[in-house]
């Protein structure tokens, strides 16, 4: 939220088309948000208030038609079930 504030409040922020919001959440070891949030990557609850956060910087912005937002993660056609869940969630 800070991140994306910052962009869109200075001279480059109109070039932003696209956020990563989440990236490999699936294949995170031992990661911060996993020693606050616990290990359940398929229901994290971060990933799902990342997203709200981002969407509501973009809406305060009047951009939630312009700029897309994404999930990210490595050999996801390994792990389909696991990231529709995740998305779904």
């Amino acid at each position: 939220k800070t991140v994306m504030n910052h962009v869109y409040t200075n001279q480059y922020g109109s070039v932003v088309y696209a956020w990563d919001v989440a990236n490999e959440v699936l294949h995170a070891n031992d990661s911060g948000w996993e020693a606050v949030y616990g290990n359940n990557r398929k229901n994290a609850s971060y990933v799902k208030k990342a997203f709200n956060y981002a969407y509501d910087t973009l809406e305060y912005f009047k951009l939630t038609n312009s700029v897309k937002l994404f999930y990210n993660d490595y050999n996801t056609y390994m792990e389909v079930n696991d990231v529709i869940t995740l998305v779904n969630y």
